[in-house]
């Protein structure tokens, strides 16, 4: 343990200290940069930034720079190509006939980059299953705190595995994103002073699907720990979307139709929020159980 904290405590810090100044910073000096303005289908009443992902990122390029985490230079080009298309969307709609096959090639990238191959039907599973888990993120980051605290507890509970199984760089990627959501919650919690936007939610999909593959692919669990870790987010999205389709609405415009959203009108943006708190540390729970009883 205390060689973790050797590696891994300067990253750490050096995360937390810039993404908070960063996200200070752009509360004070660029505030009305890449608004999220209220509509009929917005949980919010007055402008507010997104560009919380934006300092999401700036904090974590330089920490994994500093950090002992080595990855194939494919799967960090298949995060920056699908940053800077989410950042342009950030500031200025992009239709989704050009985002749309960026994350499939970001997806793609991080299978590429898995350290073992694997037999070819995966392939094209995985590669749904990766471009679903990028575009559910993006559709539950609706409500003050909501993809803030299932980054937290969803990658603590991946990270609690990789320290117990001895995989340190998995472990140390998961607090990472844990630090990084922490600070990002203590501007996004109900009375949200800043979202994530599409670059920040759109990375955190990637990043679950990243850590997912690889800590699987190196042994520290099966993928029934990740699905259900995650699921809160896949549920609600899945079911909501296919309810959607189902009734002939027009699935892939913005909607208030998730059970987090209409749960939030009926009951308030804070209790909602403890109650999916409340469902994603049950959720985490049942994941460590299944991993220590051997079952995944």
């Amino acid at each position: 343990m205390t060689a973790f904290w050797d590696h891994w405590l300067a990253p750490l810090l050096l995360l937390a200290a810039i993404s908070y100044g960063a996200i200070t910073f752009l509360l004070s000096n660029m505030r009305e940069l890449a608004l999220d303005l209220p509509n009929h289908r917005s949980m919010h009443d007055t402008p507010v930034p997104r560009t919380g992902g934006w300092a999401l990122v700036i904090g974590l390029v330089p920490a994994l720079l500093i950090s002992p985490l080595a990855l194939p230079i494919v799967v960090p080009l298949g995060f920056l190509l699908l940053l800077a298309v989410s950042a342009v969307d950030d500031l200025r709609h992009v239709s989704a006939r050009v985002r749309f096959p960026v994350h499939i090639l970001a997806v793609a990238l991080v299978l590429a980059g898995l350290p073992e191959s694997l037999a070819w039907w995966w392939y094209p599973l995985l590669l749904v299953a990766g471009v679903w888990m990028i575009n559910l993120y993006n559709f539950m980051d609706g409500m003050d705190g909501l993809a803030g605290s299932m980054t937290a507890l969803g990658f603590a509970t991946l990270g609690l595995v990789g320290a117990w199984r001895g995989d340190a760089a998995l472990a140390g990627a998961c607090a990472l994103l844990v630090v990084g959501a922490a600070v990002f919650l203590r501007f996004n919690w109900p009375g949200a002073r800043i979202f994530l936007g599409d670059a920040g939610s759109t990375a955190l999909g990637l990043a679950a699907v990243a850590v997912s593959l690889f800590g699987w692919q190196r042994g520290d669990f099966g993928l029934a720990v990740p699905v259900l870790v995650f699921l809160p987010f896949w549920l609600d999205a899945t079911l909501t979307l296919l309810r959607r389709m189902l009734s002939g609405q027009r699935w892939w415009e913005a909607h208030r139709e998730h059970f987090y959203q209409r749960s939030a009108l009926r009951w308030g943006v804070k209790k909602t929020l403890y109650g999916e708190l409340g469902i994603m540390s049950v959720a985490s729970i049942l994941a460590l159980v299944l991993v220590a009883c051997g079952l995944a």
